[in-house]
């Protein structure tokens, strides 16, 4: 005889209860808040210095604020004589036997040199001491023209400087407009000059280390 199949419902086995959700342990002794913060961890960027570097030709073209407290014949005489020394390092840089200059490096040099000449013609002027622009000898080019009008300018500030002196010795009592105007000349003159001496030192650093490193 054929026994039926077991129709019967399927016998449900006695599972286990239900689980709570686990949760983190959390180290004894922090309370939650901290907890969290540590697992966010720090946000914050480092700190990049940044680098300080030489002032850039553009950098000293562009020049530090004149001021106009304290003017005297001794600030402007100060302005003179540094003029004339960084004038002199001009002069000593164009006989450098590693400077080559490019063509537009040559107009650059040539309009600063200008530039500051016509500067310091304009103090004098101020001071009531007439400098009419200098003729350039004839066939003269490159750096022999750069050298005359460097001892053009050396003769230009040896007059402001004789004639502030000559002012401040007999008491004569300037327009302090005047006197600011002739600090303002005298410092672009100053810019100028400076401008030119960092352009012919980087163009001489150049040549130098390419040299270094051929041989």
């Amino acid at each position: 005889m054929t026994v039926p199949p077991d129709q019967s419902p399927d016998r449900i086995s006695a599972g286990k209860p239900p689980q709570e959700p686990l949760q983190q342990a959390i180290p004894s002794g922090k309370p939650q808040a901290n907890f969290d913060s540590y697992m966010e961890g720090s946000k914050t960027q480092p700190n990049v210095p940044q680098g300080i570097g030489a002032p850039t030709p553009m950098e000293v073209a562009r020049g530090p604020a004149i001021s106009s407290s304290g003017i005297s014949f001794d600030s402007v005489l100060a302005q003179g004589r540094q003029a004339q020394d960084t004038l002199g390092t001009v002069e000593e840089q164009l006989k450098d036997k590693n400077l080559k200059l490019k063509r537009s490096q040559s107009h650059l040099v040539r309009q600063k040199l200008g530039d500051a000449n016509s500067y310091i013609r304009a103090a004098g002027s101020k001071l009531g001491v007439q400098m009419p622009q200098g003729k350039m000898p004839p066939g003269l080019s490159g750096v022999a023209r750069f050298i005359a009008m460097i001892n053009e300018g050396q003769d230009q500030l040896v007059q402001v400087q004789a004639q502030l002196k000559k002012m401040a010795a007999s008491g004569a009592n300037v327009n302090p407009g005047d006197m600011m105007s002739v600090q303002v000349k005298m410092g672009l003159a100053a810019q100028e000059i400076e401008y030119t001496s960092q352009l012919l030192g980087k163009v001489i650093q150049s040549v130098t280390q390419l040299l270094n490193t051929q041989l």
